[in-house]
């Protein structure tokens, strides 16, 4: 499958990452080695820039334009107005966020890592109602991949690193955020490039996740076959995002597109999804629906 790609903004990213629609024009982003919030508009093509306190790893929305960036001592709620970082969510282990999805229920999933990317020393947790973090996986290195399927009950979530390149799935109880043990999903050893981040497709049918240095974005059906592969004109996306009527990828600096964000429209059925829901930050709703 071919589709038609389009660097968008002003300027790009060393390292870009966790793009996310706001249901306007906006998608909001972060450079992780460049230490910067970023949101583009699809309409004016233009980027504005916002230096962070800390290294960044990931950005989500408590609401339109309510972002809320995860760094290296907590998560952090941003003014656009102001531009003013408040402390959300504290956190007191070593590293920084990395990756983060939000459910359907408004619960939010994040990753944590170590800076420097040693073995086993990353996590996954979930953000309580009262803005603790509880850590409901460990034993990681680079954690990435996260998605949510509310539909089968169970959330997604790999491993980046050149030595594991492995996805998981844990069966997972989403009214009370339990999680059941990992198993494997899909493993890339023999595929090229690695395993980053993800999205779920329309009705959670495909499970969609960037091929970092694998010029690629790879969609696996729900027993973990990988269904199709669409190729990409730079070598290293980071993740992807689905917005009304398109999708954007995130990207390395190096490898082509220079880190800009790159958007693409007219897609087929197959390669479409919902937007991820915003952060419900008092806590989530028990009104889950199910596929049946």
């Amino acid at each position: 499958m071919d589709i038609c790609l389009e660097p968008v903004g002003d300027h790009g990213a060393l390292l870009g990452e966790s793009p996310v629609w706001d249901l306007a024009d906006g998608i909001w982003w972060v450079d992780i080695e460049g230490c910067r919030l970023l949101k583009t508009s699809l309409s004016t093509r233009r980027t504005q820039s916002w230096p962070t306190p800390q290294t960044p790893g990931f950005v989500a929305l408590a609401g339109q334009d309510r972002p809320v960036v995860g760094m290296q001592r907590g998560i952090y709620a941003f003014s656009p107005s102001d531009a003013r970082f408040e402390r959300l969510v504290s956190f007191g282990g070593e590293g920084r966020f990395n990756d983060a999805t939000v459910d359907a229920t408004g619960r939010l999933w994040v990753s944590t890592m170590a800076m420097d990317a040693a073995p086993g020393r990353a996590a996954l947790h979930v953000v309580t109602a009262d803005l603790g973090l509880r850590t409901v996986l460990t034993g990681l290195t680079t954690p990435n991949g996260l998605a949510a399927d509310v539909g089968r009950g169970r959330l997604y979530v790999s491993d980046s690193h050149p030595h594991v390149r492995t996805v998981w799935t844990a069966a997972c109880d989403f009214a009370t955020a339990d999680l059941g043990p990992r198993t494997v999903f899909a493993a890339a050893h023999d595929m090229p490039g690695r395993p980053d981040g993800a999205a779920l497709g329309s009705n959670g049918d495909l499970y969609w996740i960037a091929s970092v240095d694998g010029a690629a974005l790879c969609g696996f059906s729900g027993d973990g076959d990988l269904a199709v592969s669409v190729p990409l004109p730079f070598s290293a996306p980071t993740k992807l995002a689905f917005f009304d009527g398109g999708l954007v990828v995130t990207a390395k600096s190096a490898g082509g597109y220079g880190g800009q964000l790159a958007v693409a429209t007219d897609l087929p059925p197959l390669l479409r999804g919902p937007a991820v829901p915003f952060w419900r930050t008092g806590g989530p709703s028990h009104a889950i629906r199910t596929r049946t």
